[in-house]
């Protein structure tokens, strides 16, 4: 596992990289050539499309370097030892948060295989897809650290 989850991680970057770079590109495109009279319907689709994965994935990539925004005000008031001892229930809390999204995520991603976006001949399943596959790899994220709190 410990081989494999630097393989994820950086999968998720390199993904996150070229689809920005594709967004900014289709973008970039479409307001250059609408200004021009030639609008791409498809390209503005495909970027939402694309961040929508952005999203989830940078989700991860932020949870795994704690850089979401954390309202602890109220958790940092107690002793260490107490904040430690709530990091693992708010930990599951999440995890089962993140269980039940990806769960109607999923559902989502099913029952939406027939309808497509606007501009492409491409299922809006790819869109919600993003929901439990991002659930599932933060989950992962928080279980790596839920077994890193036991073991201190």
């Amino acid at each position: 596992m410990k081989n494999f989850d630097p393989l994820i991680t950086n999968l998720e970057k390199k993904i996150c990289q070229v689809f920005l770079i594709f967004i900014i590109l289709f973008v970039f495109c479409a307001a250059l050539l609408r200004w021009f009279g030639y609008p791409l319907v498809w390209s503005i689709d495909l970027s939402q499309l694309l961040f929508v994965w952005v999203c989830f994935l940078g989700a991860d990539l932020a949870l795994q370097q704690d850089k979401h925004i954390g309202v602890d005000i109220l958790v940092r008031m107690f002793p260490q030892r107490v904040q430690k001892t709530l990091a693992l229930p708010l930990i599951g809390a999440i995890i089962l948060f993140l269980a039940i999204v990806g769960g109607y995520g999923a559902y989502l991603a099913i029952i939406n295989y027939r309808r497509q976006f606007s501009g492409l001949e491409l299922s809006y399943s790819w869109a919600t897809a993003s929901v439990p596959v991002g659930s599932l790899l933060m989950i992962r994220t928080l279980v790596k650290k839920f077994v890193k709190q036991i073991r201190r």
